[in-house]
């Protein structure tokens, strides 16, 4: 006799629907961006990653969890200094970030991290930064994939120097982030996981 092969643990309906929640905070920051007529800004990399936790929740794909929760918790403190630089905070920045750090964390802490997922999380930064620069307004400067952050723009000699310089600080991150995330939340010794 065939046995389907056992859903891991955490393939819950409730798991599923509480990966409702990243898809609210992303829409409803869509229809903010677009009543102030700046849509881009929705391509942030803590939104899209957000977006990218709702679906990951809701269809199962761990790798798409453990991908979003790294850039979620690189987010949070990125978002703080942001927001001290620019001192510019909106309620709805605080619930998106704050309420994206809360369920990466919530996810990760069912699914599991690998240690293995940090070079998929420097990928995604990548494609989200090219897309970026091809989808969006210069002016906005959206996943700084335009030019370099204000604070530091004198330092370099032009955008491919600061953007080199930013990949390889990037890579360091998400690499530290998956080391600390599969320190707090490691793999259970029976599951299996490639990513």
């Amino acid at each position: 006799m065939l046995h389907a092969a056992a859903s891991p643990e955490w393939k819950t309906q409730h798991f599923q629907l509480v990966g409702v929640l990243p898809f609210l905070i992303f829409f409803s920051r869509l229809i903010q961006y677009i009543s102030v007529n700046t849509p881009d800004w929705i391509i942030y990399s803590c939104h899209v990653s957000t977006l990218l936790l709702g679906i990951g929740m809701v269809i199962g794909s761990a790798w798409a969890i453990r991908v979003a929760a790294i850039w979620l918790v690189i987010g949070l403190p990125m978002w703080i200094i942001d927001a001290c630089v620019t001192q510019v905070i909106w309620f709805a920045s605080v619930y998106s970030h704050v309420g994206g750090f809360a369920l990466a964390l919530y996810a990760i802490s069912k699914v599991r991290a690998t240690g293995r997922s940090w070079l998929l999380a420097l990928l995604w930064f990548v494609g989200l930064q090219l897309l970026t620069r091809f989808t969006t307004r210069p002016e906005l400067n959206v996943n700084f994939a335009h030019t370099p952050y204000e604070l530091i723009k004198g330092t370099y000699g032009g955008y491919w120097s600061f953007w080199i310089a930013c990949t390889l600080v990037v890579a360091a991150m998400v690499w530290v982030v998956e080391f600390a995330l599969a320190r707090f939340y490691p793999i259970e010794r029976d599951q299996h996981s490639p990513v």
